[in-house]
């Protein structure tokens, strides 16, 4: 049954209105009537953006689902199963080239098989064969297995990924930014500071990024709106 939540003070929606909404703003619209909450975003929408809509023509292009993690949400992963190769990976970025496609998201679990050397090698290759292609791969979280196989730094990592043609950084493996939440739904994936230290690294390696959000589990409201990785993605 729906409890009708409370009304949203209309200081916090007027602060809103000129972006100037406090943490604690934040998480009295996440808490109040969630129509009021709609309203409010869609009027900030519009005075954003107008009706405008814009889209982007992307294929993902998933280089493996050979993973070592242990993610209780994942129903992807396996311990046996495929690597695509050079060859494979360039048909499939072709084909959505073809088909009108101006980025391809590139990435898959963490393995041993798939090293830093293994990764520049699909960036590099890529980007000859389609100069014109966005590309928009690897999480944090990959990236940071895949040098730490290879025995590199996170910040070569992502320089040299820069040099090879890498466009963009996925914003997978964020989940929920909170260790404590982490530490129940991915135990094995990096921790909030990693998370924010490699994107944090990224841009400092003239590499954009985005942060993706899974909610709905063991997460509270409070944590769903997290400063840091808010103020760092602005």
């Amino acid at each position: 049954m729906y409890t009708k939540k409370p009304t949203i003070p209309e200081n916090v929606i007027e602060r809103a209105y000129k972006g100037k909404c406090t943490k604690e703003d934040a998480l009295l619209l996440l808490e109040g009537n969630p129509f009021e909450l709609f309203e409010l975003a869609n009027d900030l929408r519009a005075i954003a953006a107008g009706d405008t809509v814009s889209y982007v023509v992307n294929r993902n292009i998933y280089i493996t689902n050979k993973c070592v993690g242990n993610c209780g949400f994942c129903a992807y992963r396996t311990e046996k199963g495929y690597i695509l190769s050079i060859e494979e990976i360039l048909k499939k970025a072709g084909d959505a080239r073809k088909a009108g496609a101006v980025e391809v998201c590139v990435q898959g679990g963490y393995t041993p098989e798939a090293d830093m050397e293994f990764y520049l090698e699909v960036i590099e290759s890529l980007k000859a064969e389609y100069p014109d292609l966005c590309l928009h791969a690897l999480s944090p979280m990959e990236v940071n297995y895949a040098a730490e196989t290879s025995g590199m730094s996170v910040e070569e990592a992502l320089r040299r990924l820069k040099k090879s043609g890498l466009d963009s950084l996925t914003g997978t493996s964020a989940e929920i930014l909170s260790d404590r939440v982490r530490k129940i739904i991915c135990p094995s994936k990096i921790s909030t500071q990693q998370w924010i230290d490699t994107v944090t690294a990224a841009h400092k390696a003239g590499i954009s990024t985005n942060a993706t959000i899974m909610y709905g589990h063991v997460e509270t409201l409070s944590l769903i709106h997290i400063s840091e990785p808010t103020r760092l993605l602005s």
